[in-house]
């Protein structure tokens, strides 16, 4: 029986002119004809910041679109309908989570990263990514204030970089990496407004509801560091060993950052690791003004900085930093005999060594481009405008008689609520979450709500560089209309 044999007849191959270079850049220039657009439309803060479509409703029309007659479409029908019905975060009156518009310069990155999909795990493929991922980190390294011995790995998102950082805390503290666990129950010292992941990774690390001892904060939501002597002794005397203490830098609440120095010093002291997450607040080292909110951070162990937060990237990239970059190969020691041939060196340019995810997206190219653009200062008077703006925008609040301010703002976060005259203490909480809701559908601004000492306060994050005060007068006025009962 003689094999059928392929075809040659198509001189594109066997799928047809899916990979035709002419057909790709006509595709390529009508798309990002559509996204700038879109940019130019979203910046003067034409249409609504989202629709007020239900989850069902919008399964039902890409259910739809992927099954329904005449599917599948073009590739550029695609690319519009997902540009009008997607969130718009470049949107000036968009001030909900915590992040930022993405800069066109780095966007376009994104178009080449996609097509060469490099995989990143061992050099061999991936250059160029992986040695521009080392020089972004030695210089985010150099900025924080860390030794030369310095080093780390870019990851997808701040939970995992905190969750790689923690894995090299437990191994440099405890060597428990092959051995399993160890005699003592282990935990760290964490403030009680930490983001949550700290909680979720010790207990992927299994040591279960006590592996974070929750460490209370000052009336300002930031840690504090005369507790932890007290959260120390407290655990030790429950046979609970404590290996380090994580420290906020722009907690996901309030944007509020734990007193660094003083913490440090504790660490230094009891001979504990000392991690910050400093995903929001780490871009603050690119200014010369705000770089004073972080002193201390020189002194961490580790630390995480998220680009797509204040460095105006896409979702995800996050730079793991460790003091001591040894240390950057105690959180995975994996065989891999298809990779590497040594399991235990320590070539910086084989980050599968050091990372969760062995392919990775080409991040190194995202971060560089991230920096390259702001190396005339953009970065740095993007993170100044912004913080001016909050600062002032907690101006207005305070001088409102009909809002009420949680605290002053530290970072670019400003949490404050409606407290109209005639409305009971009682009745504000629904109030706030009637009207945050209320906003949202209707598509003018896009605000988040957050609760603290058990009242609901509604919550902005100014990451756009667009949003001006007057965007912040205009939110007030749509917030008392929105909880106007007529």
């Amino acid at each position: 029986m003689h094999e059928e044999q392929p075809s040659t007849t198509d001189p594109h191959g066997p799928l047809g002119g899916a990979f035709d270079p002419e057909a790709f850049r006509s595709l390529g220039h009508q798309v990002v004809d559509l996204l700038a657009d879109a940019l130019g439309a979203t910046g003067r803060g034409e249409a609504a910041v989202r629709s007020g479509e239900s989850p069902q409703e919008a399964f039902e029309f890409w259910e739809a679109q992927l099954a329904g007659p005449g599917s599948p479409g073009s590739p550029q029908e695609l690319a519009r309908l997902a540009i009008e019905r997607s969130f718009r975060s470049h949107h000036p009156r968009n001030l909900g989570h915590q992040v930022g518009p993405v800069l066109p310069a780095v966007a376009a990155m994104e178009l080449v990263a996609g097509l060469l999909d490099t995989g990143n795990g061992v050099f061999e493929v991936g250059n160029p990514a992986t040695p521009m991922e080392r020089v972004v980190l030695m210089d985010l390294a150099r900025r924080c204030g860390l030794p030369a011995g310095a080093d780390g790995v870019l990851t997808s998102g701040g939970s995992l970089g905190n969750l790689t950082a923690m894995l090299a805390m437990r191994q440099a503290q405890t060597g428990s990496w092959d051995t399993g666990s160890t005699r003592s129950p282990l935990a760290v010292l964490v403030s009680t407004e930490a983001h949550y992941c700290v909680t979720r990774n010790v207990k992927i690390m299994g040591w279960g509801e006590g592996g974070a001892i929750h460490i209370p904060v000052d009336g300002d939501y930031r840690l504090r560091a005369d507790a932890l002597e007290e959260g120390l002794g407290a655990a030790r005397g429950r046979g609970v060993e404590v290996i380090g203490v994580v420290a906020s830098a722009g907690s996901t609440a309030t944007g509020r950052i734990d007193p660094l120095d003083e913490i440090g010093r504790f660490c230094e002291e009891h001979g504990l690791w000392f991690h910050v997450d400093a995903a929001h607040a780490g871009a603050y080292v690119f200014s010369e003004k705000a770089r004073p909110l972080l002193r201390g951070i020189e002194r961490a162990d580790s630390l995480v900085i998220d680009f797509h937060k204040m460095l105006l990237s896409p979702s995800l990239l996050t730079a793991v930093l460790f003091r001591d970059g040894r240390d950057s190969f105690k959180t995975f020691a994996q065989h891999a005999d298809y990779l590497w041939r040594e399991d235990e060196s320590t070539e910086w340019w084989d980050a599968a060594k050091r990372t969760l995810e062995c392919t990775r997206p080409m991040l190194g190219l995202r971060a560089f481009a991230a920096l390259q653009s702001g190396r005339d200062g953009l970065l740095e008077r993007y993170i100044d405008h912004t913080l001016a703006i909050t600062h002032a925008f907690a101006d207005l609040i305070e001088a409102a008689p009909d809002f009420e301010l949680l605290t002053r703002p530290e970072s670019n976060i400003v949490c404050y609520r409606f407290t109209p005259a005639g409305v009971p203490g009682a009745e504000l909480d629904a109030l706030n979450a009637r009207l945050r809701e209320k906003l949202v559908q209707a598509g003018g601004f896009y605000i988040v709500q957050v609760e603290k000492h058990g009242r609901l306060y509604l919550r902005s994050a100014v990451m756009n560089p667009h949003v001006e005060l007057s965007t912040c007068e205009a939110l007030l006025d749509a917030v008392r209309e929105a909880g106007d009962p007529g």
